[in-house]
C-alpha cells in the first residue's frame, strides 16, 4: 500500500512537472523589440502634427489615398481674432489656393488638387483668444477629396496655449 502511495505521488509530480513545462512551452516568446515598433498603413488624409511655431498655430495634414480639392478648419470658439492663413508644402513652398476666413471657419480651395504624398502646413498668424493660458484649442479639420462629394473628416488638431509665466 505504501508503495502504491509513493508511486501515485511520483506520478502526480511527474504529471505536474510535464504540465508546467508544456504550459511554458505553449506561451509565445515575447521579444521586447516587437512592442517598440509600430507600423501604420494610412489610406486617407490625416493630421500628422499640430502645435505652435513662434507666435502662430501650425496644423500639418498628410495627403494620402486621393488628391484633395479643399481643406476646412473649424475655428475654436475661444479664438476672437487671427490675421492671416498660409498654406505651404513640406519644403515651405506656398500652395496656390483661395482662402476664405470667417469667425467660425477657414475654407482653403486649392487651385490644383493636392496630390497624395504631399504634407500640407496650414499656418495661422495673429491669434487672439479669450481663453486662459495653459488651456487647449481644438480645430476640427475636414477635406473634400477628388471624386467624392462632400467633406470628409480628417481629425481634430490640438494646440496647447502656452503659459506666460
Amino acid at each position: 500500500m505504501q508503495r502504491f502511495i509513493y508511486s501515485s505521488f511520483s506520478a502526480l509530480i511527474l504529471v505536474a512537472a510535464t504540465l508546467a513545462t508544456a504550459t511554458q512551452a505553449a506561451e509565445p516568446l515575447v521579444n521586447s523589440a516587437t512592442f517598440n515598433r509600430m507600423e501604420f498603413s494610412f489610406t486617407a488624409p490625416f493630421i500628422s502634427s499640430s502645435g505652435l511655431l513662434n507666435n502662430h498655430h501650425v496644423i500639418r495634414v498628410m495627403v494620402v489615398g486621393m488628391a484633395l480639392e479643399d481643406l476646412r478648419l473649424s475655428i475654436p470658439p475661444q479664438m476672437t481674432k487671427f490675421n492671416q492663413v498660409r498654406v505651404t508644402d513640406s519644403s515651405g513652398k506656398a500652395i496656390p489656393a483661395k482662402i476664405a476666413a470667417s469667425k467660425e471657419q477657414v475654407a482653403i480651395v486649392f487651385d490644383q488638387p493636392v496630390q497624395p504624398g504631399t504634407t500640407l502646413s496650414v499656418e495661422i498668424d495673429g491669434i487672439r483668444t479669450e481663453q486662459e493660458e495653459g488651456n487647449i484649442l481644438l480645430y476640427g479639420v475636414t477635406a473634400k477629396r477628388v471624386g467624392l462629394a462632400g467633406q470628409i473628416p480628417i481629425g481634430t488638431a490640438r494646440i496647447q496655449v502656452p503659459s506666460q509665466g
